[in-house]
């Protein structure tokens, strides 16, 4: 049975996936699939398929935010959300033919040389970090933009963790974008790759509708908050705060991970 404490605590943990998925683009479960592993108990199954009926909301609520202010690109949206649609399906599709242990290690060093990448952009150190393209000149491929969709669909699927943290840095190392772009446009697309996941993980049994209604409770004030705030910063202080979030979770995914091992 589905306790009042467990509720209580899931709409909390809502709200703080909604804060970070509105303040830096990434969607919910780079927070809720490492706590509902760790900290709700739960298997390794429901951890990666829950977050993703939950994304939705989150995603959508500061999405609209970052729209209102001029910082999503439908282009980009458009092509990204088309290949990772593809992507989506395939990743979801094969998680219940592979151990996600191993892959969840992999990504979790993914994460934490991305947080370095992105530490190094925010301090100065990183000539990708200073190569913003301005507006008029940003008309990347279609190629390069259905890769990075089909990897994020990819990654939303399969890891459960919504793909953005591989849309901010793809748009901001490899497009050129302006970082508050990248976090609105990562947002949209994160919504609509949110919608085929959910469907094919709820139907292998891998999402706690229980425990995503309640998290939903809080993640959209959450999200609508995080968006106001980040909105409102400096690009660097934002880009320093993504990169200390990306380390964080890294090193929880890895240990968690290895420890299960002994």
């Amino acid at each position: 049975m589905f306790r009042v404490f467990e509720f209580a605590f899931a709409v909390i943990l809502g709200f703080a996936a909604g804060f970070t998925s509105g303040a830096f683009g990434v969607g919910g479960g780079i927070i809720t699939t490492p706590a509902i592993r760790m900290l709700l108990q739960r298997s390794a199954d429901i951890a990666l398929g829950t977050p993703l009926p939950i994304t939705f909301p989150s995603a959508l609520v500061g999405g609209f935010n970052y729209w209102r202010a001029g910082k999503v690109n439908r282009r980009v949206v458009a092509i990204c959300a088309l290949f990772g649609f593809a992507g989506t399906g395939i990743g979801s599709s094969i998680t219940a033919l592979m151990d996600t242990r191993y892959i969840m290690m992999i990504t979790a060093l993914v994460i934490v040389y991305l947080s370095w990448r992105t530490a190094s952009a925010a301090l100065g150190r990183d000539s990708y970090g200073r190569a913003v393209i301005p507006r008029e000149r940003r008309r990347a491929p279609v190629w390069k933009l259905g890769f990075i969709g089909f990897t994020a669909g990819f990654s939303s699927g399969f890891l459960g963790l919504g793909g953005g943290f591989i849309l901010v840095p793809a748009f901001f190392f490899l497009l050129g974008l302006e970082l508050k772009e990248c976090l609105g446009n990562s947002l949209v697309i994160i919504a609509a790759l949110s919608i085929p996941g959910s469907i094919i993980h709820s139907a292998l049994g891998h999402v706690d509708w229980a425990l995503a209604l309640a998290m939903t409770l809080g993640v959209m004030p959450g999200a609508f908050t995080g968006s106001f705030f980040t909105l409102r910063a400096r690009d660097r202080r934002v880009l320093l705060l993504f990169s200390l979030l990306l380390l964080a979770i890294g090193i929880i995914f890895l240990a968690r991970e290895i420890m299960g091992m002994a």
